[in-house]
């Protein structure tokens, strides 16, 4: 009888450590924006077709900041991607649901 009420003890422990991990809450720029998602893999850089500052991952949020610019047929939108609220930079729109 000790050892079954030592294993659902155990069990419980596990089951609640996990869950309490699942609940903590994420962190979100309150920086003005509309919430886009990235079709793909994106690298966030410094000014369109600029030198890249990170690389953001596909099915992430993107926070787009309203700021627009067109080079060479290509739209970028600048913001900042949800791994990194305080890093903003620019990324090509055909890769986000904006």
């Amino acid at each position: 009888m000790k050892r079954r009420l030592l294993h659902a003890l155990t069990v419980a422990t596990v089951v609640l450590a996990g869950s309490a991990v699942a609940a903590a809450p994420a962190s979100a720029s309150d920086a003005w924006g509309i919430v886009c998602n990235l079709r793909e893999n994106t690298w966030l850089r410094a000014e369109p077709h600029g030198h890249v500052l990170l690389t953001l991952t596909a099915g992430r949020g993107f926070r787009w900041h309203g700021q627009v610019s067109a080079v060479d047929d290509d739209v970028w939108i600048y913001g900042h991607g949800a791994e990194y609220p305080s890093v903003d930079g620019w990324v090509p729109a055909r890769n986000t649901t904006c």
